[in-house]
């Protein structure tokens, strides 16, 4: 398409990007429904798409980084690590998600008793999102998701035949 605009405005002497706003553009374009259709049906929307979600993921992938088994995590606050967690013995490990630091300490009560090689504990913030919804970017976003991610040492796009590669081989959740 080429268009003639007047008293264009650019962002640097390069004039590289218009800042000028389409509603002082002084014309306008309209697309026919015909070629609207014709668009739909040539199949490069479904291209876009796909392609659009495929720069999600790998951001997502980024993001949430490589998700390989490590013996000792940083940076994640209020989680209790099992000592066994990222090791060979990972799989008998089980992590315990919480509803906040209330139900956290009661876990971490309970732990004591048993011993800390086995278990670990992470107390969960608020609502948790629900992900059968969501979109890559609000997985992506969610910081509470992210962390799960880590410390499970979970990979985006890779299924998961048994624990093996896991950090924890067990999820237990305690809920009231």
């Amino acid at each position: 398409m080429n268009c003639l605009i007047e008293n264009p405005a650019f962002d640097s002497q390069t004039k590289e990007t218009l800042n000028t706003k389409t509603v002082n553009f002084g014309s306008t374009y309209e697309l026919s429904e015909k070629f609207l259709k014709e668009v739909e049906q040539c199949g490069v929307v479904d291209l876009i798409l796909k392609v659009a979600q495929a720069k999600e993921e790998a951001k997502l992938a980024k993001d949430l980084g490589p998700g390989k088994k490590k013996k000792t995590l940083l940076g994640i606050p209020k989680l209790e690590d099992a000592n066994w967690a990222g090791t060979r013995q990972s799989a008998e490990c089980t992590i315990i998600l919480t509803e906040g630091d209330s139900a956290k300490s009661l876990a971490m009560a309970g732990i004591e008793v048993i011993g800390r090689d086995k278990y670990g504990c992470f107390p969960l913030r608020g609502k948790f999102l629900n992900v059968r919804e969501a979109q890559t970017k609000q997985l992506g976003e969610n910081p509470e998701i992210q962390n799960l991610c880590k410390i499970i040492g979970l990979q985006i796009g890779k299924k998961y035949d048994d624990v093996s590669s896991l950090r924890y081989g067990s999820i237990m959740i305690m809920t009231d």
